[in-house]
């Protein structure tokens, strides 16, 4: 049974040359360290950040907090397709992901109910936990919503 936790990227400035580049705040940076002291009973061995800046400053947080690699995944860009990440996740290993909404949102739906259009909201810095035998379509169970 592997674990997948997927997580928002905490609160990030307004105030950057492009949305890619826009860093996490301050208050962000704590609220990604709360919600990782969260998950250090998970088993997380790898942390796959978006290459967007908040989203790698928050995989870093995730890393060093949780003594696990940080890697970055192309694909997990705000408007990146679901079905696309799916078939990019690993097979075995308790993983997590810093990303973006929509794409959380849809991500979760799709793991668990096999609907990308369902799925829950995710505020800042939220981390949903999966369980699943292998990522898929509907063969995830949704386990918690763990906030900072």
């Amino acid at each position: 049974m592997m674990k997948l936790i997927i997580m928002r990227h905490g609160q990030a400035s307004w105030s950057a040359p492009s949305d890619q580049e826009r860093p996490l705040t301050e208050m962000g940076q704590q609220e990604v360290l709360s919600t990782a002291s969260k998950l250090t009973h998970l088993g997380i061995n790898r942390v796959l950040a978006s290459p967007y800046l908040r989203a790698q400053q928050s995989g870093r947080i995730l890393a060093e907090t949780l003594e696990c690699t940080l890697e970055t995944l192309e694909c997990i860009t705000p408007d990146d397709d679901p079905m696309a990440v799916v078939s990019e996740l690993p097979a075995h290993g308790n993983i997590a992901l810093a990303s973006h909404m929509p794409l959380v949102g849809a991500l979760t739906g799709l793991l668990c109910d096999g609907a990308m259009h369902q799925g829950p909201g995710f505020m800042t810095a939220n981390a949903a936990v999966l369980e699943m035998d292998m990522p898929g379509p509907g063969l995830a169970q949704f386990v918690e919503m763990i906030a900072p």
